[in-house]
């Protein structure tokens, strides 16, 4: 590139770099490229000419200031040239490239890449597009190796936010590493608290707002945790991500967003069951326990008010013997009493129900779980001993159901796995003799495999009475240290509740009036269904 005359308009010096840059050496910073393209310009005669950078900005993405603002000027008519270190700087898109040189070309802009050699006044080489694919080659290399290398630092319990979610902060000195946030983790506790007493999202940040509570984004940013948040007030979902975040529990999740492309700037959602968890990779602010009656809670009952008003403390705790559908309540028009009725009765057409009506009135429902809760808990507590025994008599016997069933099916799925092996083997001699065609082979090769694999499921139920079995006493224990963590019983309330019933199953009733009888298993949590040896 020799013999350049001095343009008549201002040239631009466009350099850029991001951390993928950084990581390849000093050659690509952006002071060695601003020594590079102003020793160029000024032995070329390439003046006045002017400097934009964009510092940060991976070449991957067009939404850079500085590139924004040559265009700017380059579509204003007062640039002359465009001089950069290679193609590569202005970006690794090959079609965005060659479409901007167009546009280049249209307007009279010479475009020069120096290490390239490429000079649009002298005329392209039929190596440019390979050098502009070669750039989104390696955008693409890059991205893999990125991922990769954050995938094992995460998999290594190594948290690769920017900024810790609300509730931590970073630790002083140790990069990577969460610590508990006080001011902010005791707000975290509060709202898992009122959700357990009953409220939903939206009246916690009405709650929180009323009260002068600082946003996430303002109390991280006046603490220098984060700089980035805009919400002043709780809303928008705020408090539904943080009843949901398990980063409360001490554990960090990976994989719970995915991105299609390099190329593309949008997050997705990964289904919950592709999600990886590293427990315990920090410290927890909230209990295993509350956390899990959190999820069934909010999972059980979306809805927590009616035309009626307030749902009941057992809403979304109620469940039909037969269908296993939720009960819902209803009122009666003339009474104006309430009732929980079965949610497939109550949805199925008259004359045509799917399931019988089993009922049950609030005023009658609620008392009797109140008096039970009671029985249960100042049982356990004056018989402790007594009580830990009945439980774990009450687990191995439901245990030992389990396990004869089990061991029954197992024997029978082992003797039809040898039986199955025979008529295999038999299939084939029959396909290869041709007695039986192959399309008929693979079908009944594809039902006996099926078969084979769902013998699986027997051995896992075994394990999981073996495991039932084995954590009966540390259940029971888990059990009286909610008794003897919670003494007041005067009322039921949601938080009650739910911190000591698992569900309400409901039967249908026999009887009318005085006569009317029904049966209703109350289940606790970590000790199940109480009933009488």
């Amino acid at each position: 590139m020799n013999n350049y005359r001095q343009p008549a308009k201002l040239t631009m010096l466009y350099s850029r770099l991001s951390r993928d840059d950084e990581l390849q050496g000093e050659s690509n910073s952006i002071t060695n490229q601003r020594c590079l393209l102003e020793e160029f310009a000024e032995k070329n005669g390439f003046v006045p000419y002017e400097h934009v950078v964009d510092d940060g900005y991976s070449g991957t993405g067009w939404d850079r200031p500085g590139w924004r603002r040559l265009i700017e000027e380059v579509e204003a008519g007062r640039v002359e040239a465009c001089v950069t270190k290679d193609l590569s700087r202005i970006g690794r898109d090959y079609l965005r490239v060659g479409l901007f040189m167009e546009m280049f070309r249209d307007r009279g802009v010479r475009l020069i890449a120096v290490n390239d050699r490429l000079d649009t006044a002298e005329g392209e080489d039929d190596f440019t597009p390979f050098r502009a694919i070669m750039a989104e080659w390696y955008a693409r290399d890059i991205s893999k190796k990125i991922k990769a290398s954050m995938r094992t630092k995460a998999m290594q319990g190594k948290h690769l936010t920017g900024f810790p979610v609300y509730g931590y902060k970073q630790h002083p000195t140790e990069k990577g590493v969460w610590v508990i946030d006080e001011e902010a983790a005791e707000v975290v506790r509060e709202i898992f608290n009122l959700c357990l007493g009953g409220h939903g999202p939206c009246q916690i940040e009405n709650i929180l707002n009323e009260r002068g509570v600082e946003a996430p984004s303002v109390h991280q940013h006046k603490n220098g945790i984060n700089n980035r948040g805009q919400e002043v007030y709780w809303g928008k979902g705020i408090v539904a991500k943080i009843l949901g975040r398990m980063d409360y529990l001490g554990h960090s999740v990976i994989g719970r967003t995915y991105k299609k492309s390099y190329k593309d700037k949008r997050t997705y959602e990964n289904p919950r069951e592709d999600w990886i968890v590293l427990e315990n990779t920090h410290e927890a602010i909230v209990e295993q326990d509350v956390w899990e009656r959190v999820q069934r809670l909010r999972e059980g009952s979306k809805r927590k008010c009616t035309k009626m008003g307030e749902m009941g403390p057992l809403n979304g705790l109620l469940y039909c013997a037969d269908c296993g559908n939720k009960l819902r309540i209803q009122r009666d028009r003339q009474t104006l009493r309430e009732y929980y009725v079965c949610a497939t009765y109550a949805s199925s057409r008259t004359g045509h129900r799917e399931c019988s009506i089993h009922n049950t009135p609030r005023h009658f429902i609620e008392p009797l779980i109140l008096g039970e809760l009671r029985r249960v808990t100042d049982f356990a507590k004056a018989h402790q001993r007594e009580f830990m025994e009945q439980v774990a008599r009450l687990h191995d016997r439901l245990a030992d159901d389990e396990l004869r069933g089990a061991r029954a099916e197992h024997d029978k799925a082992r003797r039809r796995v040898a039986k199955l092996d025979v008529i295999i083997k038999k299939l084939y001699e029959d396909n290869a003799t041709g007695r039986l065609s192959n399309d008929r082979f693979d079908k009944m090769y594809v039902d006996y495999e099926a078969e084979q694999t769902g013998l699986q499921s027997d051995l896992e139920r075994l394990s999981t009475a073996l495991a039932a079995v084995q954590n009966s006493q540390d259940n029971a224990r888990r059990f009286l240290a909610l008794v003897k963590k919670h003494t007041d019983f005067s009322e039921l309330t949601p938080e009650i509740v739910r911190v000591f019933i698992d569900r309400i199953v409901i039967h249908q009733a026999e009887g009318y009036g005085k006569n009317r009888e029904q049966e209703i298993d109350v289940y606790y949590n970590f000790v199940g269904l109480l009933k009488g040896e």
